[in-house]
């Protein structure tokens, strides 16, 4: 009787203990309300989350950055959707839209966006993108003044006299800097990793995750455990929310990778903006990540004479801001989007 008891105590302790467990090695589901679909959008199937729907409400289109899904956004949309009909996008080659193909350029991932809030029937977005997705609705809102009401731009390059400047270099894979000239893929032969498996450096938390790099190696990345890259974000980013982690461990499994500098190009063509934030004629948001005091002056200096834009640096804050500091992120964003409402 006694051990009956005993396993019958056992058991229960592991029922109650299974969904914590699952919590944390489990790919994360898309939240409650939330719904999934797909666009054919520029000649690709372009995949999409969608917030609980508010049709009534101001829309907001999410691109994320290099390596990561739509899922990404899930924090903050949570934050900003009982205001907003909110829509996140998979990138090309990235979540389960389709991949990069031989004919797409540095333009694809532009006319991607323009075209997806066309098929939607999406009109006046606020346009809203971190990393390479900064970089992209930058593009979108100089090249096609007329798509937007408002751009917003999360830790994204904005060139002039700050660009390189800051605290210092981020990993390969979150740092959002630009590419090498020439839109060449890095040299992927040298240091190559083994198909299956990470390099001697790595461990089951500490696993290399790059941007670019050999096929091999980028589908190697894709063959992690999820509960490894959960782990490996863990350690790395210690503030973020565990949706953030399962979301970034999930996105890695995912990508698709530049397989080669063809493929290369497109994402870096995505990211020369040229001119275009001067070009916006909407109101800019744009948040970046802490920085020196020399950056952040330089920072100011790049958007000084452009009216329309606010520049404000997240204080202790890295390149995924919006996941460091989510409160604050919330609450600047929530300041600016109130003063396109007052507008209106």
């Amino acid at each position: 009787m006694k051990l009956q008891t005993i396993s019958l105590i056992l058991l229960t302790l592991g029922l109650l203990l299974l969904p914590l467990e699952a919590s944390i090695a489990s790919a994360p589901g898309v939240p409650e309300g939330w719904s999934d679909g797909y666009a054919y959008a520029n000649g690709a199937r372009l995949h999409y989350y969608r917030a609980v729907p508010a049709p009534e409400k101001p829309v907001i289109v999410m691109v994320h950055g290099v390596t990561d899904n739509g899922l990404c956004w899930t924090n903050l949309a949570l934050e900003l959707q009982d205001d907003y009909d909110i829509y996140m996008l998979d990138t090309r080659s990235h979540g389960l839209s389709d991949p990069i193909s031989a004919t797409d350029d540095g333009d694809t991932l532009i006319k991607d966006v323009v075209e997806f809030t066309e098929v939607m029937g999406i009109g006046k977005p606020i346009l809203m993108g971190h990393s390479m997705g900064g970089a992209t609705v930058i593009r979108v809102g100089g090249e096609y003044p007329e798509l937007a009401s408002a751009v917003i731009v999360l830790d994204a390059g904005i060139g002039g006299p700050g660009a390189g400047r800051g605290r210092g270099r981020r990993g390969s894979a979150e740092r959002g800097e630009s590419p090498p000239r020439g839109g060449r893929a890095p040299n992927a032969e040298r240091n190559r990793p083994s198909q299956t498996q990470p390099s001697e450096s790595s461990g089951p938390d500490n696993l290399s995750v790059n941007m670019f790099g050999s096929p091999e190696s980028l589908v190697a990345q894709n063959n992690y455990s999820f509960e490894d890259l959960v782990a490996t974000s863990q350690r790395r980013h210690p503030k973020w929310d565990i949706v953030d982690h399962q979301a970034w461990a999930l996105s890695k499994k995912q990508y698709h990778g530049a397989y080669t500098p063809e493929m290369f190009a497109v994402m870096s063509g995505s990211m020369r903006t040229g001119d275009s934030l001067a070009k916006i004629p909407v109101p800019v948001l744009i948040l970046k990540a802490d920085a020196s005091p020399e950056a952040r002056e330089a920072h100011q200096e790049t958007v000084a004479e452009m009216p329309k834009v606010k520049l404000v640096h997240i204080d202790n804050a890295g390149h995924n801001l919006h996941h460091d500091q989510l409160d604050r992120t919330v609450e600047v964003l929530t300041e600016f989007l109130s003063t396109l409402q007052n507008k209106q």
